[in-house]
């Protein structure tokens, strides 16, 4: 009789707690946010990065960047403009949903990319400042990448500037001291202001190999000393307004370490072989204490015959390793005989290059993509087995 009593309160009860759980699930099913569709979006949020040693900390805790290269957008014209042009909020959506849900942390993206959108530059080739619809853009573009708890790390300059539709006023802004104030004033002042609280900005890289300027014939082969002075005077301004660490994208590790000094390079010009960023190196060029790098972020592929970071240690690659080295690009995929140009047989599978790259004392890898995944160095699979296995075997460093 005992239980007879209450069993109309036991299912008045059951039927309560059955629609509460289903408006809960029903509210999560139609919030309309990206989180929705990933439990790693829900549960972790981005902090501010900083360095001490050769790691990398968010919130005192160590993270290791598995990262991919976006690099730019997919579009028609295979463009390495965007920003300033056709930004496509969905395109970016897409993309970083994927990160997300393959576990990568961060995506380096160019910014200026060929130079023929931005910066804008006036009829005497000084810098303008950046426009409404660039600022809208990259403001859009950062809180895409935020609201998928990715990393990113914008890389202003590229070589592909020196030989592009304004390649002239580039080199001018390279090797005329004025023209390189006004850029650093008007553009990248404001930029690097702009986004100095907002944490998923990681970190600058200022140029993608910028090595290719005073080595390339249709890049103008400018001097290598202007080069650096104005990569010197960037890390400068950028150390003296923003808490940013700041990097260059090296294209081979034997001009980013004295390790390599008079390393073969395949041209005969072996001259500035060694590490061309080092303290001493752009002090040289330009005498300001805050002009320096905070990590290193060399590029590696197999036609590269100074082994690899997957299987060198930090601290034979680069001197000593004492700032962090995050693998700015890497070739996207397995590694094998059949891989072209593979100078030093190098046989290494994505599954490991991320965990060896750990192994060995390196902070992260990006591995290179395009978004047409159509120049045979990489595609958003291979990748993607890379930092899955990586997650795998350590998530607390993906997401501390």
């Amino acid at each position: 009789m005992k239980t007879m009593r209450h069993l109309p309160v036991l299912l008045a009860l059951l039927v309560c707690y059955a629609a509460c759980k289903k408006t809960e699930h029903t509210a999560g099913e139609n919030a309309g946010s990206p989180a929705k569709q990933s439990p790693v979006a829900r549960i972790n949020a981005v902090g501010s990065v900083s360095i001490s040693g050769n790691k990398f900390y968010v919130n005192g805790k160590q993270i290791f960047f598995n990262g991919i290269n976006t690099a730019w957008q997919k579009q028609n014209d295979y463009s390495l403009d965007f920003l300033d042009r056709n930004y496509d909020p969905n395109w970016w959506n897409a993309e970083f949903a994927r990160y997300n849900q393959n576990r990568i942390n961060l995506a380096r993206i160019w910014i200026h990319g060929s130079g023929a959108y931005s910066p804008g530059i006036d009829g005497n080739g000084y810098t303008l400042s950046p426009s409404s619809r660039f600022l809208s853009d990259m403001d859009g573009l950062v809180q895409k990448a935020k609201d998928w708890n990715i990393y990113i790390m914008p890389t202003f300059w590229s070589f592909d500037m020196a030989k592009g539709s304004k390649a002239v006023q580039f080199r001018n802004i390279i090797t005329d001291i004025n023209k390189t104030n006004s850029y650093i004033n008007n553009f990248l002042i404001p930029i690097v202001k702009r986004y100095n609280s907002v944490p998923n900005i990681m970190g600058y890289d200022l140029c993608n190999e910028p090595e290719h300027i005073w080595r390339d014939a249709d890049c103008g082969r400018l001097d290598r000393n202007k080069v650096i002075r104005f990569l010197a005077m960037c890390a400068a301004a950028i150390h003296k307004n923003s808490t940013k660490p700041v990097t260059v994208g090296s294209m081979w590790i034997c001009f980013n370490s004295d390790r390599y000094i008079g390393y073969n390079t395949y041209t005969g010009d072996n001259r500035y072989t060694g590490n061309n960023y080092s303290n001493a190196s752009l002090q040289a060029q330009f005498n300001d204490s805050q002009a320096y790098l905070d990590f290193w972020s060399p590029h590696w592929y197999a036609w590269q015959s100074s082994s690899g970071p997957f299987a060198t240690s930090i601290g034979y690659w680069l001197d000593n390793g004492n700032k962090p080295a995050l693998i700015g690009e890497t070739y996207g995929g397995n590694v094998s005989s059949s891989t072209p140009n593979n100078s030093g047989n190098y046989n290494i599978t994505m599954e490991n290059y991320y965990k060896q790259s750990y192994w060995n004392g390196y902070a992260g890898v990006c591995a290179w993509k395009n978004p047409w995944e159509n120049d045979g160095y990489g595609s958003f699979n291979g990748i993607a087995a890379g930092t899955n296995a990586f997650y795998t075997a350590y998530p607390a460093l993906v997401y501390p």
